[in-house]
């Protein structure tokens, strides 16, 4: 049971919910170790999530931008660009979710309403 990706996964998660973000890049590197082609976009996003949260912003920031270029939905792409700002990267910042938020205006109504958090959060930043 323990010795599976998604037992895995799962208790990265809930290690993450605890505010134990180094034990869940602990879990998250010794699962890419034991299954190097296990491939799961939550799981990736959870790891950017915890590089973040442990201050390996340089890491961070190399996994978010990866997680863009395959993540559905918005939050890797916002949450790469909120990270660029944090980083003291406005500019950057503000460029990459301006191209965010013109690719999302271009997106059905659906996709617009599902991703309508990261799209407020991304006009705020562009906004600032």
């Amino acid at each position: 049971m323990g010795d599976e990706p998604l037992y895995m996964v799962g208790k990265a998660r809930a290690q993450f919910g605890l505010g134990q973000a180094a034990d869940t890049v602990a879990i998250l590197d010794d699962l890419r170790q034991r299954w190097p082609d296990y491939q799961s976009g939550e799981a990736h996003l959870l790891y950017a999530r915890a590089l973040e949260a442990t201050a390996r912003n340089d890491e961070a920031q190399a996994e978010y931008r990866a997680l863009s270029e395959y993540f559905v939905g918005a939050e890797g792409r916002v949450r790469y660009g909120m990270l660029l700002a944090k980083m003291g990267r406005q500019g950057e910042a503000k460029a990459w979710l301006t191209e965010v938020l013109r690719q999302l205006r271009r997106s059905p109504a659906h996709v617009r309403k599902a991703q309508a958090e990261w799209i407020a959060i991304a006009e705020k930043i562009v906004r600032a």
